[in-house]
């Protein structure tokens, strides 16, 4: 009985220093050296340090933390945000870090209930990642927009009488 027992709390002691230690890592965006891409990875953040944030759509916000800098793009379910806005946002973990780890969620508090909605993914952005987000989600106007050079439809300029005259020239001889 005690050598289960025993077992059973270093299996939680696993648990939770795995969980604490995948929460702590910093996280990376750069570029794929082979391609050139931009590669995001997962990321967490200091519940403490959001100062702003911009909703994207119902299941999508940005979230800007302190430093300036550095902003994270949020998914959550279920999609259901406001997107005429909100007046605050909070957040709940555990560990104080929001990972998007079962657990961590946005709270929206209205008048007289909270709404909570589940975190299921934080990607920290950097400048160029943040406003291609942007303009994909409609919150920002593209840098460059190509028109068509010519809006008409094409034209074929070949004569058909000359190729009708070749025609009947090569049916003679």
């Amino acid at each position: 009985m005690k050598k289960n027992k025993k077992n059973y709390h270093l299996l939680i002691i696993l648990l939770f220093s795995i969980t604490i230690f995948a929460c702590s890592q910093q996280s990376e965006i750069g570029t794929n050296e082979s391609s050139g891409e931009m590669i995001s990875r997962a990321s967490c953040f200091n519940q403490r340090n959001i100062n702003n944030y911009k909703i994207l759509d119902r299941g999508n916000l940005i979230v800007y933390a302190r430093p300036k800098s550095r902003a994270y793009h949020l998914q959550i379910s279920p999609a259901a945000l406001n997107v005429g806005g909100m007046d605050m946002i909070s957040f709940q973990s555990w560990s104080g870090r929001i990972c998007g780890y079962a657990g961590d969620e946005l709270i929206v508090p209205n008048s007289l209930f909270q709404d909570r909605f589940s975190i299921t993914s934080v990607t920290e952005l950097n400048e160029a990642s943040l406003y291609n987000l942007l303009v994909r989600f409609g919150k920002a106007d593209a840098l460059e927009t190509i028109e068509p050079e010519n809006e008409k439809p094409p034209e074929i300029t070949r004569e058909l009488e000359s190729d009708i005259n070749k025609n009947k020239e090569d049916l003679n001889e």
